[in-house]
């Protein structure tokens, strides 16, 4: 948290207390508590300044790691996830350790070796090595079969109500079936990340996730509701013709597709 550390120390230092806003107030505070290690204190004082109209814009970045703190660790990953402005190092290993901490392991070690990349000071990089190391221990230690199924499942159970924590199981069940010898798992994992992300409003991501890779009933309804979404009917009206024709349980849906594309 050193950037919210830093401005609010400027702002202690250099501001009279008459002077300073209410939410630089509250911002204060929550250092204060945090600091402390009270947390909850802390919490209480950020969401004050969430609320706030002149809230910083990276607030999650202070909100992400006290509740990462407090064991909240899906709020946390939310947090973290939702905001708009591009992360430092040091919430980047607070988004690392909560990825570790939900299981999401291979997510974690994607954080972790970026960071390492990049650099990080000897007391970072070395716990950072530590959370890789755990890792491949992890997966090492247990085949990855089990794993996939049991991220798919995680997934799927959240997709109708948080499709954007749902998408991170399901990509945790993508990377972990590139470990396993089984084609099947992975256009699961495939076809299962798409209807997050199409859930999510990412038809462009979804195209390129689906377009060249193994191909399943599920995965060409996924894209083809991706390229409904962007518009690109003459790419999506095969697919769903395909589907319509199987017969299968994706049929109805096909169908329902085609006739608002004006099809048959």
């Amino acid at each position: 948290m050193h950037r919210l550390l830093w401005a609010c120390l400027v702002l202690s230092l250099s501001s009279p207390a008459a002077a300073r806003t209410t939410t630089e107030e509250h911002l204060l505070a929550a250092v204060g508590a945090f600091r402390a290690g009270d947390y909850d204190a802390a919490l209480i004082e950020l969401r004050v300044v969430e609320r706030a109209s002149d809230a910083p814009p990276d607030l999650a970045f202070y909100l992400g790691p006290t509740l990462y703190k407090l064991g909240r660790y899906r709020e946390a990953l939310a947090t973290f996830l939702a905001s708009p402005a591009p992360p430092d190092a040091l919430t980047e290993f607070y988004l690392g350790q909560t990825y570790y901490q939900l299981r999401l392991y291979r997510k974690s070690l994607q954080v972790f070796t970026a960071l390492r990349g990049r650099g990080l000071g000897p007391k970072l990089a070395a716990a950072a090595e530590k959370y890789e190391h755990a890792v491949e221990a992890t997966f090492a230690a247990a085949p990855p079969e089990g794993a996939v199924d049991f991220y798919l499942a995680a997934g799927r159970a959240l997709l109708p109500g948080e499709p954007r924590l749902a998408a991170e199981y399901l990509d945790e069940a993508r990377l972990v079936a590139t470990l396993t010898s089984s084609e099947r798992l992975y256009a699961d994992a495939l076809a299962a990340l798409g209807a997050a992300w199409n859930a999510c409003g990412r038809p462009d991501a979804v195209i390129a996730l689906l377009r060249d890779g193994p191909s399943s009933s599920a995965s060409q309804r996924e894209l083809a509701r991706a390229y409904v979404a962007v518009g690109d009917h003459a790419r999506a009206r095969p697919l769903l013709e395909r589907l319509a024709a199987s017969g299968g349980e994706l049929a109805p849906e096909a169908r329902a597709l085609l006739l608002h594309l004006g099809g048959r």
